[in-house]
Formats: structure tokens, C-alpha cells, sequence
């Protein structure tokens, strides 16, 4: 599971070794102990959101204002250059306790190519080449309505 820092957007991931602390890879987040502070700002451990995977796949067409909200946006700039931004017919918030925080290109393999985060009033806006990718997949994470994403087929 990952824990995303509500103040400076860092994320404690339990598979990967966090060096900064020396917390070896597979350590559960709760059993840290009582004063484990964000390495990035300080924040306590009390201040981190559990990030939530629960993943709902787009339409073509939003179905709701729901989706419409966070429609995922696929523009190709040049070649295998592409910009994807979250919103089309209806424009998502920025507020701290509302709003995309990050953008994730993933492979067919369902591995993490690239993840993007936004801190608060931040645009959530990436341009990225997929020139290494046959079929991948976009994934926008909102602080509060999970995770949205779209399937690219090449």
C-alpha cells in the first residue's frame, strides 16, 4: 500500500526501501513508529492518506458529472509525444482536500512507466513520449474518488 504526505504530496511506499529513514522495503505503514515524520517536510505520520486503488475505467463519453469531472484527456502533440490533462467537459477542483494529485503512465505489464505529482493549485497537465510503448495505460488519482483511468491501444 502507499501513503501519500497531505502537505508536500511525498509518498511512503511499503514494497520499496526508504533510504532517507533506512524503513526496509514491505514495511507496513502502521506498525512505523509513534514519531515517524515525513522525510521531505516533517509532517507526522497521523497526517498521511492512505491512497486508495480501487480503479474506474472512463467512457468515451462521461456517463456523469462524476466522470466528466475527471475525464482523462489524451492529445497527441507529435509522433509519440503525447499531453494528457484530467477534464474536457467539466473541470476538476484544486483544493487541497480535492483534486488530482498525481498522473501515471503505466505498460502493458501493468508497471509504473511514469507518475507525475501535483501539489495543491497545480494544473493536473503531463506531456510525456510513449515512443517505448505498444498498449498502455493512463491513470489520474484523486484525492478523494479514486482512481480513473483509460486503456491506450497502439
Amino acid at each position: 500500500m502507499r501513503y501519500l504526505c497531505t502537505n508536500c504530496s511525498y509518498i511512503y511506499d511499503e514494497d520499496k526501501w526508504e533510504i532517507e529513514d533506512n524503513i526496509p522495503a514491505w514495511t507496513k505503514f502502521d506498525i512505523l513508529w509513534d514519531y515517524y515524520e515525513c522525510w521531505s517536510c516533517w509532517w507526522l505520520a497521523d497526517l498521511f492518506q492512505e491512497i486508495k486503488e480501487e480503479v474506474n475505467y472512463l467512457r468515451e463519453i462521461p456517463f456523469d458529472a462524476l466522470e466528466a469531472e475527471h475525464f482523462i484527456n489524451l492529445e497527441y502533440l507529435w509522433d509519440d509525444n503525447i499531453r494528457i490533462s484530467v477534464w474536457k467537459w467539466e473541470s476538476h477542483s484544486y483544493w487541497s482536500d480535492h483534486r488530482i494529485w498525481s498522473i501515471g503512465i503505466y505498460d502493458e505489464y501493468w508497471d509504473l512507466v511514469y507518475e507525475k505529482f501535483y501539489l495543491e493549485d497545480e494544473e493536473p497537465v503531463l506531456e510525456f513520449n510513449v515512443s517505448d510503448l505498444d498498449d498502455f495505460e493512463i491513470k489520474a488519482r484523486c484525492t478523494i474518488h479514486w482512481v480513473w483511468a483509460i486503456k491506450v491501444e497502439r
